[in-house]
């Protein structure tokens, strides 16, 4: 095993030369190198294979050019351990980390089919909206768990954002390099690297640091991943960074002063609401940008349905009340109630008392009806005795009506009597002498003791009495009752 180890890279601070580990080589007697993944300026990945597991996993090596600045080993190592603090789906799990014989040291981590975000931009010069903004709320999920342990990224772009696919053919998105985090005071950051805190040193990639991580990368919190985050979906969904420049001094200038072209104006279909989350991003002062939930809710609203779990998750890990029910689906009054509730026991019954009431009338009546079909099959009920009898009764019926109304008109005439001898008579003043219309001489009235079957005229002041207007008599004739038959 050692002679394997030295093989791979007896690398030492003086040396220079370029570290390769060969095919075949087995690392910690354990992981059999299969092939290169990719090179960067801090060391390389490799392809290899967990010789007990038979898994595939990722292995990455600090270049030999890095292992003279103790800077750049302590910020692969702080890599391994943030990574290792993080217990989300979109982030790159890390098995194991070891040094070499000859000084390499090397992160296991699992190993990932895809490709990195930038390579999906820049192939196609901008992605679907709705794949973006699934990403995007992907991303922001891995960000909140990344913060709620009190870790700030600082290096979040496009090519820290690895895309695989998942057997529907869904994205799924890891969040790399954690090289360069920052964790606040009490995260259990027992190693200080003074180039991590250093406030003249700038680490990062210019075009997606906010403002304030240019000015300290010190002196930065969870807003600037935010900022980060809007630099990506802009560029993801134009093809474009926010701000581009010839220079990096150009690009640091832009970011701090200039404000971004609106997203609508680089691509059509753009809704406004994101294009305004997307800007609130990007917006100079930390105290008004965007948080990071309020951009999860905006994601949501563009992105695929199965997007949706990853809100929920997002609210949870930060402890943010959900703003409105996720379920778009209406549901009954049953489902909508707690079931804790004390109130649904008692809610339900008077939900069904109607319904039951309404199925034991509709009973009484098919058993009623049943057995009147029965007896008149049987010959127990004669169907035209039976309407000799109705019509009989509703004679009976009717006959019976008409004597209470006679009844009824005999007792008003009582009471009309009744009623007007018990009132005072009042003394009338003779009207004048003139011709009525019938040409016949007025009939003078005088006070009368005996009982009238009309009421008096009401009471006048003697100033102002009116004689009566005396008609012409008619002659009346009664019509006696007649009772139906």
């Amino acid at each position: 095993m050692d002679s394997e180890t030295k093989r791979e890279g007896p690398a030492t601070p003086g040396d220079t030369g370029r570290f390769e580990p060969t095919v075949g080589t087995v690392v910690a007697g354990k992981y059999r190198v299969e092939g290169p993944l990719g090179e960067g300026g801090m060391g390389v990945v490799v392809l290899a294979t967990h010789v007990g597991l038979d898994q595939r996993v990722a292995i990455k090596f600090l270049a030999p050019e890095s292992l003279k600045s103790s800077a750049a080993v302590e910020r692969f190592f702080r890599e391994a351990k943030v990574a290792a603090k993080i217990r989300s789906d979109y982030v790159a799990r890390v098995h194991d980390v070891g040094t070499l014989d000859g000084g390499v040291p090397y992160i296991v981590m699992e190993y990932l089919e895809g490709s990195d975000l930038g390579g999906l931009i820049h192939r196609d010069e901008g992605l679907p909206i709705d794949e973006v903004c699934e990403i995007a709320l992907q991303a922001c999920e891995a960000l909140a768990e990344v913060h709620a342990a009190g870790i700030v990224h600082r290096d979040l772009k496009p090519t820290n954002l690895f895309v695989t696919r998942r057997a529907d053919g869904s994205p799924a998105v890891k969040l790399l390099d954690f090289g360069i985090s920052k964790l606040a005071p009490g995260a259990d950051d027992t190693r200080t690297d003074p180039a991590l805190t250093a406030t003249t040193t700038i680490m990062g990639s210019p075009s997606y640091m906010s403002p304030e991580q240019l000015k300290s990368t010190k002196d930065v919190d969870h807003r600037t991943d935010v900022w980060a985050l809007g630099t990506v979906i802009y560029e993801a969904i134009t093809g474009r960074p926010p701000f581009r420049g010839e220079t990096l001094p150009q690009v640091c200038a832009m970011i701090a002063a200039d404000e971004p072209a609106a997203p609508s104006t680089l691509r059509d279909g753009i809704p406004p609401e994101l294009e305004r989350a997307i800007l609130g991003c990007l917006r100079k002062d930390p105290a008004e940008r965007e948080e990071l939930v309020e951009l999860s809710r905006v994601l949501v609203r563009f992105a695929p349905a199965r997007a949706g779990a990853s809100l929920e998750r997002i609210e949870a890990t930060l402890g943010v009340s959900p703003s409105k029910p996720m379920t778009a689906v209406p549901r009954s009054p049953d489902e909508r109630r707690p079931a804790s509730s004390p109130e649904a026991p008692e809610a339900r019954r008077r939900e069904e008392a109607p319904k039951r009431g309404r199925g034991g009338l509709l009973l009484l009546l098919v058993t009623v009806a049943s057995v009147a079909g029965v007896a008149v099959y049987s010959g127990q009920i004669n169907p035209s005795g039976l309407r000799r009898d109705v019509s009989g009764a509703t004679s009976a019926v009717t006959s019976a009506a008409g004597a209470v109304s006679s009844a009824a008109g005999a007792v008003s005439s009582a009471i009309a009597s009744a009623v007007a001898s018990s009132l005072p008579d009042l003394p009338v003043e003779p009207a004048p002498e003139s011709s009525n219309e019938l040409g016949e001489a007025p009939v003078a009235t005088r006070p009368s003791s005996a009982p009238s079957s009309t009421a008096p005229a009401p009471a006048q002041s003697a100033q102002h009495t009116v004689p009566p207007k005396t008609h012409p008599t008619k002659p009346h004739h009664t019509k006696p009752w007649r009772y139906a038959r």
